[in-house]
């Protein structure tokens, strides 16, 4: 298993279902995405996660740490999540439910 994928999953253990906020944004796209919230937290707390990488983007005119998780959650779908760890918080800011096949998601992170 991937180093990054270990540290990440040990990382989530560290909270709680109640320290996972979901922003604003994310819950307006998950409503229109059709994905449940209890999806995600359940997901997030699986072991099952097969893909993982470091994004650094501008929040707020900083530079912030963002991962991007992808998650099996059935044979024909996965769950891509994008995460910040806060202190206190672990903040979902997208999910996206997806059919595409892994490689593709991989091709179109590495491209």
């Amino acid at each position: 298993m991937d180093k990054l994928i270990r540290n990440l999953l040990k990382k989530i253990e560290n909270y709680s279902s109640k320290e996972i906020i979901v922003s604003d944004y994310c819950k307006e796209k998950m409503q229109q995405r059709n994905v449940e919230e209890s999806l995600v937290i359940s997901t997030l707390f699986s072991k099952s996660l097969c893909y993982a990488e470091e994004q650094l983007k501008e929040f707020q005119g900083k530079p912030e740490k963002r991962y991007k998780l992808i998650f099996p959650i059935s044979s024909k779908y996965y769950l891509i999540i994008i995460l910040t760890f806060n202190q206190k918080a672990l903040k979902v800011v997208n999910v996206i439910k997806t059919s595409k096949r892994l490689d593709q998601l991989w091709k179109k992170n590495k491209c």
